[in-house]
């Protein structure tokens, strides 16, 4: 896409009375004269919004349709160098929920320069996905000018001009395909949302929508420069969830700095299984940061979590069955639905897995199974296969059994962390294991929801030998988990 230079040639031709060239061009001028003038907004090459708000942790709520826990967000600014088509983000970011892992006041940095996305980590910017960069291109569009000064581009096109609601609607198409819908206030004339689509791994085909409100002249000195009328609250929505909410100032003539950044390249993503046989036919199969665990019965092979990623999932699939090849894997145990340790279940359904989870997340999995994947085809796109589900309902036991071996699968009552998060006990003298994740990671710093898996424990009377926790570096024991609940109560 070319720069915005020739901008200036077309505020130049409308002040001699030229007439937009079609009824989409003329609603995009109209907008552009309503946030102060078409000549201003022809020439902001950048813009600074600085403020507050919150972000939602989407995947991370209570119960699959609870309120999303989030953070407050402080020292919220976010720089766009439109000319040179950069942005930058930096947020301190503070938890107001229950968690092992609080923030307080934690700088998060990320940003796109030209067609490289990227995050700040401890060792420098670090290149991100080729996907995140391309949904990283449209956030220059998800703001009142950003979406002006490409529809008025030379090389776009606006078209389909319609009125909804109380809102003129007109589609936009970047040079590179990338399309937009523009709303525009009938009343004001202000731009009032900007959706798009995109991807989501775990949701599939998505609404992308920044909704601007309350609009008030922007910042800075005036003079021979005009002042804009640009948003004070941005909301963004992805489909029904809330996932931002920013209440800001903008500053059209301040110095936007140098957003260009040396990134490093994006490191290849490579899938670790490594598995350690914990009892005869019980399998730890640890990579990265989320585990599963496979067990063997006389019929048929059961896989204990599907987290984090459809290609980790496949990883964990094809080990397990080189694991155990003359044995079926017919199950997946999902512990809860929270979304590093769901996104693997289409996966699993790809390949011909009944689910098993407690019966509040039933609804959710039918829903994700069945949604559309058309921007990119997953697993279960390329291979259509039915959703069988089997539930754990309230807090009865689920028993999983097949010749001598019997899994017992159960709620983890009282835990905070999700109302329907399961564990799982093999009761066998010789066996005495207990899976579970979240409720306790060996080795991290703190472990709130200990206590509650502690109770649970005794409640059901079970006997552990051995934990398996799905975090953490390896197993663990009762004592291991004990102590932890002692450490946690004197914090």
């Amino acid at each position: 896409m070319k720069r915005w230079k020739y901008l200036l040639i077309v505020s130049s031709v409308l002040l001699v009375g030229c007439g937009p060239a079609t009824p989409e061009l003329g609603l995009l001028e109209e907008a552009a004269e309503a946030m102060g003038s078409l000549r201003a907004v022809s020439e902001t090459t950048g813009v600074v919004l600085e403020g507050s708000g919150r972000t939602y942790r989407l995947g991370q709520n209570q119960t699959p349709r609870a309120d999303l826990p989030y953070y407050e967000i402080e020292n919220y600014r976010l720089a766009i160098d439109f000319a040179n088509q950069r942005w930058q983000l930096r947020q301190d970011r503070t938890t107001t929920f229950f968690t092992g892992n609080p923030l307080f006041g934690v700088r998060q940095t990320f940003g796109l320069d030209g067609d490289v996305a990227y995050d700040e980590g401890d060792d420098g910017f670090v290149q991100a996905s080729d996907r995140v960069a391309s949904q990283r291109r449209a956030e220059l569009y998800h703001n009142p000018l950003g979406i002006i000064l490409l529809g008025l581009d030379e090389t776009s096109t606006a078209s389909n001009l319609r009125d909804e609601g109380g809102d003129h609607v007109v589609d936009i198409a970047a040079a590179d395909g990338a399309q937009f819908t523009l709303y525009v206030d009938a009343d004001t004339l202000h731009p009032s949302r900007v959706v798009s689509a995109r991807y989501h791994p775990m949701l599939g085909d998505v609404t992308y929508e920044t909704i601007f409100e309350d609009y008030a002249e922007s910042g800075g000195l005036g003079g021979f420069q005009a002042r804009l009328t640009l948003p004070r609250q941005y909301t963004i929505n992805l489909d029904e969830y809330t996932i931002a909410e920013y209440r800001v100032t903008s500053d059209t003539q301040g110095a936007v700095g140098d957003l260009s950044v040396s990134a490093a390249p994006a490191p290849p993503d490579e899938v670790v299984v490594e598995s350690e046989e914990v009892a005869n036919g019980v399998w730890h199969l640890r990579g990265g940061s989320h585990h599963s665990a496979l067990v063997e019965f006389d019929d048929f092979l059961a896989l204990i979590e599907a987290p984090q990623s459809e290609a980790r999932t496949l990883a964990v699939i094809e080990h397990a069955r080189e694991l155990v090849p003359d044995t079926p894997l017919q199950y997946v145990v999902n512990t809860h639905h929270h979304f590093d340790h769901a996104m693997g279940i289409r996966a699993a359904v790809s390949e011909g897995l009944t689910v098993i989870t407690h019966e509040i997340n039933a609804g959710f999995f039918e829903d994700i199974v069945a949604r559309q994947h058309t921007i990119e085809q997953d697993a279960l796109a390329r291979n259509p296969q039915p959703l069988n589900i089997e539930t754990v309902n309230g807090d009865d036991t689920y028993e999983l059994s097949s010749g001598r071996r019997t899994l017992e699968i159960s709620r983890i009552v009282g835990d905070q962390h999700s109302d329907g998060i399961l564990m799982a006990y093999l009761p066998a003298v010789r066996e005495r294991i207990l899976f579970q994740v979240d409720a306790f990671s060996p080795g991290a710093a703190a472990a709130p929801f200990a206590a509650a898996l502690l109770e649970n424990i005794e409640e059901k009377n079970l006997r552990i030998n051995t934990i398996v926790p799905l975090h953490g570096p390896g197993t663990a024991t009762l004592d291991d988990l004990e102590e932890a609940v002692e450490q946690e109560g004197r914090r």
